[in-house]
């Protein structure tokens, strides 16, 4: 009875090996769902629908985004952590939820560094200081000498964690105290960008560039350390002076934590394959200020943890904490 009972045991575990294995080999073969931890329009939003966009055709399988906005990326990405690690839950975000919210909050419901499986770096971009169109301010400096001549009366808007360290970093590096006018999404933010109601923000490329193109909202620097490829006429806030520190906005796709490695890295290669071969996912980075980036899983997690302690650090630095 016994050796029947651990036939039946081996049997029943050679069966579900090889079930799991077959589920990994057909991958996939149902929809796939990508959170994307902000609200529509937002830059990773922008990337994150090409990406699914290629991934459908590639997979013959529908990769539908799910946007999760709130608490500065926390909302999306701690559903994608929670999620069943069956690759069919995915989660395009940026350092935000992925590195900065360690520091920044005194609480996360989730760890990014041990409850998501590293995928792929998208890319890079910097930041644009953008002004309104009444702004009594064209530059860097005149910024910087509107704050001081009139404490308190200049201020910024910021829609997202990284735009709140940028505007921190500008008041460092410029000597001037204004206050922050946080927004739970960029679309609203831009609206008071236009009618006047905050004067200046940073803000990804994405969002920026359309109301910069159609002379909406005026734009004042970059936040690289050389002038950008999509719009060689900004300066940089280096050419200004202000080089004391250097912050990039990243974008990532992770899995939740244990999603199989062999559906990692399929996903892996076929983004890969896209960044190389897919003319429309170039000429959409190129719209929202994307570098693209691509390699291995192993080089993002690599990338995730140095960032995390680089965010500490610009975190103890400004003193910023968020709840």
């Amino acid at each position: 009875m016994k050796k029947s009972r651990m036939t039946a045991f081996a049997l029943l575990l050679c069966a579900t090996l090889v079930g799991s294995a077959s589920a990994q080999t057909d991958y996939p073969n149902k929809p796939i769902r990508m959170i994307v931890p902000f609200g529509a329009g937002a830059g990773v939003d922008t990337l994150a629908r090409g990406v699914a966009k290629g991934l459908s055709e590639r997979f013959g399988q529908p990769v539908v985004i799910d946007n999760r906005p709130g608490a500065g990326g926390n909302i999306g990405t701690e559903a994608a952590a929670k999620a069943d690690p069956d690759g069919y839950t995915l989660v395009m975000g940026s350092n935000g939820p992925f590195a900065a919210n360690v520091s920044l909050y005194s609480k996360l419901p989730f760890d990014p560094l041990t409850d998501l499986t590293p995928v792929i770096l998208m890319g890079r971009l910097p930041m644009i200081l953008v002004g309104s169109k009444s702004a009594p301010a064209n530059s860097v400096q005149e910024v910087i000498a509107a704050a001081k001549a009139r404490p308190g009366a200049v201020n910024f808007g910021a829609s997202n964690t990284t735009a709140r360290v940028w505007v921190e970093l500008l008041k460092s590096m410029g000597g001037v105290d204004v206050p922050t006018v946080l927004y739970k999404n960029v679309g609203a933010m831009m609206t008071d960008l236009m009618s006047g109601q905050i004067q200046f923000a940073f803000e990804n490329v994405g969002p920026s560039m359309p109301l910069i193109k159609g002379d909406k909202i005026k734009a004042i620097a970059v936040t690289s350390p050389k002038r950008a490829g999509f719009a060689p006429e900004i300066p940089t806030l280096a050419e200004a002076g202000l080089t004391r520190h250097e912050l990039v906005v990243w974008l990532a796709l992770f899995a939740p934590k244990n999603t199989p490695a062999a559906i990692v890295s399929k996903l892996n290669s076929e983004i890969n394959r896209m960044i190389t071969e897919s003319a429309e996912l170039k000429q959409l980075a190129l719209s929202i200020g994307i570098d693209l980036a691509g390699g291995t899983p192993q080089q993002l997690g690599q990338y995730h943890a140095a960032e995390v302690r680089n965010w500490r650090s610009l975190v103890e630095m400004t003193n910023i904490r968020l709840e």
